[in-house]
């Protein structure tokens, strides 16, 4: 078999294993260590040249292509691209971000070939890393494309970066107003979004939106949680400005429990603690959070509401009808340390309407 028709066979082997839908079995490992059976340092040595768009910028680390358009000064969305449907829906939604934040987009794919921990051991072939480059070139110019065709005075540039995604969506983002990814990636052979996304969340030094499949109601409210917390504060601010941006309505959402009288086995018997009191004295403490806001914000409709229950489960009941959600990284109960709360980690995994994650900018 000559070199050229065993890197078809072996292409197109992974493709089939990286798009089957059932667990990993044995057979896929054995099938991939045989993929993976030639010198991997060699790929840096004889790869074949990668037909690069003419706004390649140079060669990083590792042999990569780092796709770099001139851009403008000014506002910066940036958006994961992997070349899955969901990350397809995720740019595009960027994309109209970008649009009412009259801001450029900037489009970056990771790829990445992990380290073997084996001394000695180099399992992938010498032609597996172009396939990557090659086929990171081809998302990004395909998306830029089409994103380009919706949206003709949208300033996009694009980046192409040997790398963890994680990693080099952080770098990316240190500039970013918003970053944005998708919850689901494309296959187990590529580097998939969706694996890293709550990462991305916890880690971006920017806020960061996460995009569900499915159609999006543009049409509903901004909804946001409240919980007088640095990071609560933070989510308020990119709500409101969100809000005013699409011109919806603003639901302020807070929630409480009690302990004394929401745990299995309560503390105090029925009647010695008043929900109705409770919720009352609640309600006061949300116009109060918000009432610097809202005056900021004179023609923003702002519904306030407070609700009995936990903040994820408080905040998802209005997923379905939302067009978007902001909460912060972590609130009063995060822990020291832990990079993003349970609300947080429940919202990106249950919400149906998009996520956004706020934290603070280091002035504030």
């Amino acid at each position: 078999m000559s070199t050229q028709e065993s890197h078809r066979a072996s292409k197109e082997a992974r493709l089939a294993v990286g798009l089957s839908t059932a667990p990993v079995s044995a057979q896929e490992t054995a099938m991939q260590r045989y993929l993976s059976a030639n010198d991997y340092e060699s790929a840096h040595l004889s790869a074949r040249p990668v037909q690069a768009p003419s706004n390649t910028a140079g060669a990083g680390p590792h042999g990569q292509q780092i796709i770099e358009n001139p851009s403008r000064t000014g506002s910066l969305v940036v958006a994961g691209v992997d070349g899955s449907s969901c990350a397809r829906h995720a740019a595009e939604w960027a994309a109209t971000e970008a649009v009412h934040r009259h801001a450029q987009l900037k489009l970056v794919h990771a790829y990445h070939l992990p380290p073997t921990r084996a001394a000695g051991y180099h399992p992938y072939p010498p032609h597996l890393l172009t396939d990557l480059r090659e086929d990171g070139t081809a998302v990004l110019s395909d998306t830029t494309a089409a994103l380009h065709r919706r949206f003709p005075d949208l300033q996009i540039t694009s980046s192409l970066t040997y790398g963890d995604p994680v990693t080099v969506l952080r770098h990316a983002s240190g500039s970013a107003t918003l970053t944005v990814v998708g919850t689901h990636g494309r296959n187990r052979t590529t580097v998939a979004l969706g694996s890293v996304a709550a990462s991305v969340a916890a880690t971006s030094p920017s806020p960061v939106a996460v995009i569900h499949p499915g159609e999006i109601n543009r049409n509903g409210p901004v909804v946001v949680g409240v919980d007088g917390s640095p990071t609560g504060k933070a989510a308020l601010s990119y709500a409101f400005q969100a809000a005013a941006d699409r011109h919806a309505t603003l639901i302020a959402v807070h929630c409480w429990t009690d302990p004394s009288i929401d745990s299995p086995v309560p503390a105090h018997p029925a009647g010695v603690v008043d929900p109705t009191a409770t919720q009352a004295e609640e309600q006061h403490r949300l116009a109060h959070e918000l009432a610097d806001m809202v005056a900021q914000y004179p023609g923003l409709h702002v519904k306030q509401t407070v609700v009995h229950d936990q903040p994820a489960d408080g905040l998802l009941r209005f997923a379905p009808t939302a067009q978007l959600i902001v909460a912060g990284s972590h609130g009063h109960r995060g822990i020291t340390g832990l990079l993003l709360g349970s609300t947080s980690q429940a919202l990106i995994a249950g919400s149906s309407c998009p996520v956004v994650i706020a934290r603070p900018t280091p002035t504030s």
